[in-house]
């Protein structure tokens, strides 16, 4: 760590389990204001976080160890924004959307937080063992055109 005059390029990940179904691994910057780029794909069993832990029995190179960080600084006070008005949420407008939505084919995907051309941060959702992956895909730094092809670098269509 000291002395070597390397600079240290390792990005952090986080990740989460929201039950035995549902688990996502993040890395990069995943800001809500960025634009996003989605890719979806009908889950399997396999695609699920019990799965995942029972192929890797033993493996602890799955996820990183998560450290809480502790900080000195006083929190920011965030700056008051004006709220655009929403229309108000009627019953028939979420059943117009729930009857467009199949669940089935959104089992699985992986967002691409985008900077301009290029991928500054990926979520992958029940999509496990390819944070190498995108920890390369942000580390080039490249311009993507067609995310389509950047995502079947993660094979969400393979069964």
């Amino acid at each position: 760590m000291t002395g070597l005059q390397k600079t240290y390029v390792h990005q952090s990940m986080f990740w989460s389990d929201l039950g035995p179904e549902v688990g996502y691994e993040a890395i990069g910057v995943c800001d809500s204001q960025l634009p996003t780029v989605a890719v979806w794909a009908k889950a399997t069993a396999q695609d699920t976080p019990a799965a995942a832990a029972a192929s890797a029995q033993g493996d602890n190179t799955l996820r990183s160890d998560t450290e809480e960080e502790v900080s000195d600084e006083k929190p920011k006070k965030k700056k008051k924004s004006k709220k655009a008005k929403k229309e108000p949420v009627t019953k028939e407008l979420v059943q117009d959307a729930e009857k467009k939505v199949d669940p089935e084919n959104y089992g699985k995907g992986v967002v691409f937080y985008m900077r301009e051309k290029k991928v500054v941060g990926i979520l992958l959702w029940n999509v496990f063992h390819r944070m190498p992956l995108a920890r390369r895909i942000i580390a080039d730094a490249e311009d993507h055109e067609d995310l389509g092809e950047l995502a079947k670098k993660f094979r969400l269509h393979e069964e």
